[in-house]
């Protein structure tokens, strides 16, 4: 389930910010007007913590609280609360009210900062939080992408777009919107992601993300974006 009840995405998983210790915003923000946040699965409650420092991950992240799903796998965090309900070793079921949207840490305007990290969460190896929901990573009210889903975050996306920074950012766009896709930086992507999608195009590179990728490639930028295009008309 969301971690937030009729959510918003104010700002995705991914974009560029040297603020990060990775350079990129490795978690998704959401906001709602209903302020409770909800444990997305069931686990048991590993960190309960206060970071008021100026940086981030996790010095920033004012109240948070750390989830590990039942099977062990993913540690999900929860930042920036104005308060806590939970206390560490617990165990809590999907649903669980965790705490309250709020403002603490270092941070401009209440929101969820909710990051999946492969457990143990101190290693920093995130997978995008977006396809753990199976919800679109942009802007704007939540919405789902596929309605098949497993325990623990194992959705099912029909497709996924791969890229590096650069000119073939705008054909991997036009495609996104095309297939009501996300979009990941091929520096940024993990196994969990690809095992996520039935289909996996890679842009502008013959990168071979999968044994299902479909590379798009052109002899430069221009012709990448026609063959995306050509695509797109079903040509």
């Amino acid at each position: 389930m969301m971690s937030l009840k009729s959510a918003s995405v104010s700002y995705p998983y991914g974009v560029r910010n040297s603020v990060y210790s990775k350079g990129y915003h490795q978690g998704i923000d959401l906001v709602s007007k209903d302020r409770a946040i909800y444990a997305a699965v069931a686990g048991a409650v590993i960190k309960v913590a206060y970071a008021g420092g100026q940086g981030a991950d996790p010095t920033g992240w004012g109240n948070y609280v750390i989830l590990r799903s039942k099977n062990g796998n993913y540690d999900l965090i929860h930042a920036h609360l104005a308060s806590v309900k939970v206390t560490r070793g617990q165990t809590v079921n999907e649903g669980t009210i965790l705490g309250m949207m709020g403002r603490t840490g270092n941070t401009t305007g209440p929101h969820l900062h909710f990051e999946v990290r492969r457990a143990p969460w101190t290693n920093n190896n995130e997978i995008n939080p977006a396809v753990f929901l199976g919800i679109e990573n942009k802007e704007g009210p939540v919405k789902n992408v596929s309605a098949n889903s497993s325990e623990e975050g194992k959705k099912v996306v029909r497709n996924i777009i791969l890229c590096n920074p650069g000119p073939d950012e705008r054909a991997a766009a036009y495609l996104a919107d095309h297939l009501k896709a996300p979009v990941c930086y091929l520096a940024n992507v993990t196994k969990e992601f690809i095992d996520c999608a039935e289909k996996v195009y890679v842009i502008g590179n013959n990168y071979q993300a999968a044994e299902k990728s479909i590379n798009i490639i052109g002899v430069d930028r221009y012709d990448t974006c026609q063959k995306v295009l050509d695509l797109c008309k079903g040509k």
